[in-house]
């Protein structure tokens, strides 16, 4: 009676574990649209408390939905989780000007949750083998985490520098604008670089988002493509064995 107990219970362990929410790419947006939203209030402590909430959602949400191999999920896990840790640290105890330090130490480990979780939706994208509304989002999901990846990278440059990357200091919100406006090449001019590496940047930044046009909406072009050829023929011959059919019918009778 009670090694069956023990076997349910360790069946229903395993079925836990084994829980995946395969492709929610829809969930994982939404999430990058409010921490870009909410990084125009990050001045305030109500805000950075949300965004360190957000991020802790993004990290889980892009570790069950990216079919990650066991292995790999395994060597993910206590890096996420110190990520996390020092991430909500970071956040909580930020008071404002006076604590460039630990502000910047925030960057920087934001600037690493968004790499690892862009890795892993740029693999899992990239790895499909047609395109659907899953997909589509997971495009933007890349689009949005290099956005915000890029906007903690030129705070942290900021806060770091001995002299202001933009010539004067500028708002916190101002980085995650400055940010995509390079990323999108629209170039208003009204918060430019003036630091030689604060420019090079920038210019990475830009030729990402080339990149992603080039690649991943090339891909997903292609593949809608390839798919639309192979229902076109699949079409075709089922319209030629109905053909064949109806002809052998008549033999037959």
């Amino acid at each position: 009676m009670i090694e069956g107990m023990t076997d349910l219970s360790q069946l229903g362990v395993s079925r836990f574990r084994d829980v995946r929410v395969h492709d929610r790419f829809g969930t994982l947006l939404t999430l990058l649209v409010a921490a870009f939203m909410l990084n125009g209030f990050i001045e305030q402590r109500w805000a950075r408390v949300v965004l360190a909430g957000i991020q802790i959602a993004l990290l889980v949400v892009v570790y069950y939905s990216t079919r990650i191999d066991g292995v790999t999920r395994n060597r993910l896990l206590f890096p996420f989780i110190l990520l996390l840790g020092v991430s909500i640290g970071s956040m909580l105890f930020y008071e404002g000007a006076g604590s460039n330090t630990i502000s910047g130490a925030a960057s920087i480990v934001s600037v690493l949750i968004y790499a690892a979780i862009l890795y892993l939706v740029v693999r899992r994208v990239m790895s499909e083998r047609g395109v659907d509304l899953e997909t589509i989002l997971g495009a933007l999901c890349i689009y949005f985490l290099l956005g915000l990846m890029f906007s903690t990278v030129f705070h942290a440059l900021d806060v770091f520098s001995s002299t202001p990357i933009f010539g004067d200091p500028i708002a916190r919100p101002d980085y995650s604008y400055f940010s995509f406006v390079t990323l999108t090449t629209l170039g208003y001019g009204d918060i430019s670089p003036v630091s030689d590496l604060a420019r090079r940047v920038a210019v990475i930044e830009a030729m990402c988002g080339q990149v992603f046009l080039a690649t991943v909406i090339a891909r997903m072009v292609s593949l809608y493509g390839a798919k639309d050829l192979a229902e076109q023929i699949e079409h075709v011959e089922q319209i030629e064995h109905a053909q064949q059919a109806e002809q052998t019918s008549p033999e037959e009778s």
